[in-house]
């Protein structure tokens, strides 16, 4: 006897009685499984946001904030990545360059950032497609076993 019958030991179960048990349980589980993953698909979109919000405030400030602290406009246009000409004029090749390491700095850095984020990706696709392979197995079988059920109970 499955687990599903022994709680109703207090009536004779049939064969038949326990594999509709068994099926129902599973189509219940089934139902309970889509209805999380619903809930999950719809709450990833606000979920990568909030991270992706989250790692930016975490984002080490600019070197360039230590070496130029007597141009506090020139860090925050930096970290705004909103340089503009006039803000360049009046400052020397050497902080010019200070500035152009920086920027390849965190080019570098997104770069290596972006790469892991695809590889991360990738594997998300990969196993979002096993998921959905399993699902698809799983879905084809208990149609069958619905199927097997109904042919051998006689219609009323």
């Amino acid at each position: 006897m499955s687990k599903q019958s022994s709680s109703y030991s207090d009536r004779d179960t049939t064969e038949e009685d326990c594999e509709s048990l068994e099926d129902m349980d599973f189509l219940s589980r089934q139902k309970k499984l889509q209805a999380e993953a619903k809930l999950a698909l719809a709450m990833a979109k606000p979920m990568a946001k909030m991270q992706v919000e989250v790692e930016r405030q975490n984002r080490k400030k600019s070197p360039v904030a230590d070496l130029l602290p007597h141009l506090p406009h020139i860090n925050e246009c930096l970290m705004k990545r909103s340089l503009k000409p006039t803000d360049l004029r009046g400052m020397t090749l050497g902080q010019l360059q200070v500035i152009v390491n920086d920027l390849h700095s965190q080019i570098e850095t997104l770069n290596e950032e972006l790469v892991q984020l695809l590889l991360i990706r990738d594997e998300l696709h990969m196993e979002q497609d096993a998921m959905l392979v399993d699902i698809e197995d799983l879905t084809r079988h208990a149609e069958s076993q619905q199927k097997h059920m109904a042919e051998r109970t006689p219609s009323k």
